[in-house]
């Protein structure tokens, strides 16, 4: 009875790392998918929506974690990662457009301050979350 409950327990941590792993290597592909110049998205109004219409992948996480399997769970986390490369570099590259250079330099750095700030927000509540988990 211990060996299945230790198989299991070795299961669900490579199961994490497959997550973690498929998340980071989507992420890195979609940060290049913008060199090509034809899936570069420019226009403010577009990638506005694309990031709002991100937010149905709440749900769909949801009730994959509910109902779903794992591959439909690695599928999101990989969607997830790709969407979120590409877009931070469309962000990032589209938004200063239109501005001269003060503002544009203003803005950059704006971007950056809350780009920080969202992996420091992201990392922190990870750490409460390990600490509200005793480990």
């Amino acid at each position: 009875m211990n060996s299945v409950s230790s198989d299991i327990s070795k299961y669900h941590t490579r199961y994490a790392l497959v997550l973690i792993a498929m998340y980071n290597v989507c992420d890195l592909i979609g940060r290049y998918i913008p060199l090509v110049k034809k899936l570069k998205l420019e226009s403010r109004k577009l990638i506005t929506i694309m990031i709002l219409c991100r937010f149905l992948l709440v749900p769909a996480f949801y009730f994959t974690a509910k109902y779903g399997d794992q591959g439909w769970m690695i599928f999101l986390t990989s969607f997830l990662g790709l969407s979120n490369g590409y877009l931070t570099v469309c962000v990032l590259t589209s938004a200063p457009k239109g501005y001269k250079g003060p503002e544009q330099n203003a803005l950059g750095n704006l971007l950056v301050l809350f780009l920080l700030g969202g992996i420091f927000a992201g990392v922190t509540l990870d750490w409460l979350w390990l600490i509200g988990k005793d480990w």
